[in-house]
This record gives structure tokens, C-alpha cells and sequence, in this order.
């Protein structure tokens, strides 16, 4: 069974020999380690940027390949907003787009199709999805509406339209969920079958569980029913403690959730059986970045004795790993996911 097959069958919840280990994103890590920013790869030849990210995530043994990873708010850029590349890392938007909720009617989603840097990440995801030819699923990643919408107009103005007008805030996450539809709508398009939904917003450090289930909730089962049906792998990502949210979750469109550290995984297993696969719980700092090779092994073997190799858990940091994680704690990792026996 390939990577592919066993990620497949995890997130139908299928039995499998092994619990699957994969990078969440690392799109930056993958690049920055060979020595270039991201701004500067979307200026090469896209052959040679999947190159990359195939060498990446083979050496890293991650069952899923990810491209655009680090890019999420290149979408900003393309409907007119400001962003700053960093030498290192993933850019940053620099202001809000909107002043108004009102100022949505000048920009159509479709235009992000246009962005010349959007459409080299296409090329790239195009040829990443060759060079896999099948043995490993290529994943594309976003924010989710919620995050995407405090990005356009503010994450404060984002949390008062909560409480003073759900009509704007209505129209607001209706035209960001648009613009996540139409950014991985190119993915699709290339043969990309992983396609996540991070929404670091809609955490339990940001808001309650009654804003998350009137506020984010309806947005993200949205995209999802949307995007069923069409042969996908659907994942959502949450930073931060989402813990007393996950019976919602679970019901949300995902098949796949994609936990913080901060979440138990004993937790997780009650919430998730039988309903969805999830991953993820690993810290990708204090664990994944900077553990030793003992305390790595070791909570490795104690994520994957925790939940079982039958409940769809996919071994998984729990975030973006920084771009400085040594190639050696993957692999670390991904040898003692294969080696690991019941």
C-alpha cells in the first residue's frame, strides 16, 4: 500500500497495517531549505520549485506532498490588498483591504486567477502532481473564511461585526468563502486532492463556542458541501485549543481535522470515532523542531498508542512546522511511524 492508498483509507476510516505520517502545509520549509525565499521561487522554473518540494517531502517520508504551502495570503494580494515578503518565511498583509464591508461589491473573486504569482503556484502544483504519478496525494491549503475575512477587514472590526451586525458579517464571510472557492478551485483544476481549510481565528483562543457555531461554522460546512462529491480529501486546520468545539466539527463537511498540541488526543478519539479522521497533536516547536531523538521516538509512539491505528489518525505536527526544523526530526518521526508495531 503507497502513501497514497493509505492516506485514502484513513480518511474513509478504513482499516490500515499503520498509522500514515504527513507534514501539515511546510511549504516553506520545504523551499527555504534550498536556499530560496518564497517570492524568489514563484520567479523560477515551476519544474524546479516541484523538484524541490518532491525532494522535500520524500527525505521528510511525509505521506502527503503540499504546494502553495506559505502562500495563503498571496490571495489577499491578488484582489488589490498589500503584503510584505519576508527573506525568510511566509509574507505578511500589511492593512486591511475593506474600510467597508460595502467596499465587497468592487472586487470579484474570479480576478485572483489573473495574479501571475497565483498562477505560478498552479504551474508548480501541476507539476508536483506529475512527479507524484500516484504514490503520494498532493494537498493545497487556505484560510478558511473566518481567518480570511479578519485578513480583508481586520481581525477587531472582524469581531465587532460579530456582536453589532450579522448582516454585514453575513456578507463579508459569504465573499471571502467565495474567494477560498475560487483560489482552490486552480488546484482542483491541476489534480490537486488534498484541499485544507486552515482557520486559525475560529479557535477557542478567539472566540467562544456559540461565535464559532453562528459566526465560522456555517461558513466552512458551506465550502464543504460545495466541495463534495467531486473525489477530494476535505481537512480543516484550527490553531490553538479547539477542544470545545470538536462535536461541531465533526458534523462541519471535514473528513479529516487537523488538531493543535494543545488538543488531547484522548479527546479527539471520543469526539471524532467513527465520524471523521484526524491528525496532528505533535508540538511543532518544543517537539518537532527542537526535540531530541528520544523524546521525539517517544512521543511518537505515545500519539500513536493513544488513539490506535483503527480510528483514522494520521501522525501529524501540530501546525506549520517552523522552516529551521532539521530534516533529521522527520525523519526521526516517519521511522518510527513504520517501525511501530501493535
Amino acid at each position: 500500500m503507497n502513501h497514497a492508498e493509505l492516506i485514502e483509507r484513513v480518511a474513509r476510516l478504513q482499516p490500515v497495517e499503520r498509522a500514515p505520517f504527513a507534514l501539515l502545509s511546510s511549504g516553506a520549509w520545504a523551499i527555504i531549505r534550498k536556499g530560496s525565499g518564497l517570492e524568489n521561487a514563484l520567479s523560477l522554473d515551476p519544474a524546479v520549485v516541484a523538484d524541490w518540494l518532491y525532494e522535500g517531502y520524500t527525505s521528510a517520508g511525509s505521506a502527503i506532498s503540499w504546494v502553495g504551502s506559505g502562500y495563503n495570503n498571496i490571495v489577499v494580494k491578488a484582489v488589490g490588498g498589500k503584503i510584505k515578503w519576508r527573506r525568510k518565511g511566509t509574507p505578511d498583509v500589511v492593512e486591511p483591504l475593506l474600510s467597508s464591508v460595502d467596499d465587497i461589491a468592487a472586487f470579484d473573486p474570479a480576478v485572483i486567477a489573473d495574479d501571475p504569482d497565483i498562477r505560478a503556484i498552479y504551474e508548480i502544483a501541476g507539476r508536483l502532481v506529475e512527479r507524484e504519478q500516484g504514490q503520494r496525494l498532493v494537498g493545497g491549503s487556505m484560510w478558511g473564511p473566518f481567518t480570511l475575512a479578519g485578513l480583508l477587514f481586520g481581525a477587531d472590526a472582524l469581531m465587532r461585526l460579530i456582536i453589532k451586525d450579522t448582516v454585514a458579517l453575513d456578507k463579508l464571510l459569504r465573499f471571502s468563502a467565495e474567494l477560498y472557492l475560487a483560489y482552490m478551485q486552480g488546484y482542483i483544476d491541476r489534480g490537486v486532492r488534498v484541499i485544507f481549510m486552515a482557520e486559525p481565528s475560529a479557535s477557542g483562543d478567539m472566540i467562544s463556542r456559540r461565535h464559532f457555531e453562528q459566526a465560522a461554522l456555517p461558513y466552512i460546512r458551506e465550502i464543504y458541501r460545495r466541495l463534495s462529491g467531486k473525489g477530494l480529501i476535505l481537512g480543516l486546520h484550527i490553531c490553538g485549543d479547539s477542544g470545545n468545539r470538536l462535536d461541531l466539527i465533526a458534523e462541519s463537511g471535514a473528513q479529516i481535522m487537523s488538531l493543535d498540541y494543545k488538543v488531547p488526543l484522548e479527546l479527539a478519539k471520543r469526539a471524532f470515532a467513527g465520524k471523521i479522521a484526524f491528525s496532528g497533536n505533535l508540538d511543532p516547536v518544543s517537539v518537532v523542531q527542537q526535540g531530541t531523538e528520544e523524546e521525539i521516538r517517544k512521543l511518537t509512539i505515545q500519539s500513536i498508542e493513544t488513539v490506535g491505528t483503527d480510528s483514522g489518525y494520521i501522525v501529524m505536527p501540530g501546525c506549520d512546522i517552523p522552516p529551521s526544523t532539521p530534516l533529521e526530526n522527520l525523519q526521526i518521526i516517519s521511522r518510527t511511524v513504520n517501525e511501530y508495531t501493535v
